[in-house]
């Protein structure tokens, strides 16, 4: 089976991205997993605990030679590999040739996912973070942040900064990862991805390996389209739903200019390097 892990900064499409990867029908892409900071986290704090306790007890009790010896990295690595390839395998069929799950927090984990899964590809899609920005606030308002998109307000100064870093963060990770193992990263632009859902769909198939048909690709890139997936036009908002809008360049009018030139300042390299800016 072939396992890929798909990744982004929070709010910048990987929700959409995980639809598109779904809906071939010989790939299988879940979400979310969080498998390392969720389990393999977890489960190593009490790994940890087990090997202590046996290094007192062989201390102890056992003169230095217990029966049992500390779990090593490679049973630990076999312990969560076999966990995520359970729960990979849950929702995949007699069709299913590529198999993977959507977190945008691997960013973070690339380095343990490729340990675990040195083969797996990674896919990484990347949005302007201005727009990164504006769909952060529409989702911390949907929740009841009522001052969040009130510049001056501090709801609005964390949810800038901490959406701001996140993009940095994210993208600098995954731009190191790839500088170490380029054939193993395919990177999207949001952007491109609107402007030619297609071919953008059908390189994000041939990256994988996967059946990348004309006919195919076009069936995925409508039945993934926003307004397959919303039920209404792309730009016709609904402020109380996950897929909010579904436009590029939300930002020219949902921020003032201040916050727009605190995040170009902030972001500008990183943008042009992406191609992100509009």
């Amino acid at each position: 089976m072939n396992i890929f892990f798909a990744c982004g900064a929070p709010r910048s499409g990987t929700t959409w991205l995980q639809r598109i990867l779904d809906a071939h029908p010989e790939v299988c892409c879940s979400g979310e997993g969080h498998f390392v900071r969720r389990f393999s986290s977890p489960v190593a704090k009490v790994v940890n605990t087990y090997n202590q306790s046996l290094t007192v007890e062989a201390k102890h009790v056992y003169e230095g030679s217990p029966y049992y010896g500390a779990i090593s990295q490679s049973e630990f690595d076999e312990l969560v590999r076999s966990f995520i390839l359970q729960r990979l395998g849950a929702r995949a069929d007699a069709r299913t040739r590529w198999i993977g799950d959507k977190t945008p927090g691997y960013t973070r984990d690339l380095g343990q996912l490729h340990r675990l899964f040195p083969e797996a590809k990674i896919i990484h899609i990347v949005r302007d973070p201005r727009d990164v920005v504006v769909s952060r606030l529409a989702f911390n308002h949907r929740a009841g942040y009522r001052e969040v998109f009130t510049p001056g307000a501090e709801q609005h100064r964390k949810a800038v900064e901490s959406a701001m870093q996140m993009w940095i963060d994210a993208v600098r990770a995954v731009d190191d990862f790839a500088r170490a193992r380029p054939k193993l990263v395919h990177e999207l632009n949001y952007r491109d991805l609107h402007l030619d859902p297609v071919g953008e769909t059908e390189r994000l198939f041939r990256f994988l390996g996967a059946s990348a048909e004309r006919v195919l690709v076009e069936q995925v890139a409508a039945a993934t389209s926003f307004e397959a997936l919303a039920g209404r036009k792309a730009g016709e908002e609904d402020a109380s739903s996950f897929l909010r809008k579904g436009v590029v360049g939300d930002w020219k009018t949902r921020l003032d200019p201040e916050t727009a030139e605190l995040i170009s300042q902030s972001c500008g390299e990183l943008m042009r390097r992406k191609r992100v800016a509009a």
